[in-house]
């Protein structure tokens, strides 16, 4: 009589399987970097439209300060990387010209190609005595 034995069964894991495990676990690794990667840009470029918006009201609110804006174009440099420009024209004039209306522009670019820009008008009154 012929003694028939079952096929033994390992107790571990096959090279094929083992591999096959590697693999996904490498495509997740790779999907999970690729996540804070591109978190990381979002975050950066969160971070540069909220500076370039205060230096934008900042210097908004410094020509918001002068009795008469006309003459109070600027430009600056913030932290080596932003540039700030205001530009101030006149929009209209009343026929006496004590009431003016004016146009404040104000951009700000950072490199490599952000930019903000916001306008606002104001209106002045002076009163000729």
């Amino acid at each position: 009589m012929t003694r028939y034995s079952a096929p033994h069964r390992s107790n571990g894991f096959s090279l094929l399987e083992v591999m096959v495990a590697l693999a996904i676990l490498g495509l997740a690794v790779v999907a999970i970097f690729q996540l804070f990667s591109i978190n990381l840009r979002s975050t950066q470029k969160a971070e540069d439209y909220t500076k370039a918006i205060f230096y934008a009201r900042s210097m908004m609110d410094e020509a918001y300060s002068f009795v008469d804006p006309s003459d109070e174009s600027a430009s600056e440099e913030y932290e080596e990387r932003y540039t700030a420009k205001r530009d101030v024209s006149v929009k209209s004039e009343s026929d006496d010209g004590n009431v003016k209306v004016y146009e404040i522009a104000v951009t700000v670019t950072w490199p490599p190609s952000g930019s903000f820009s916001m306008k606002e008008l104001r209106t002045v009154y002076v009163s000729k005595e």
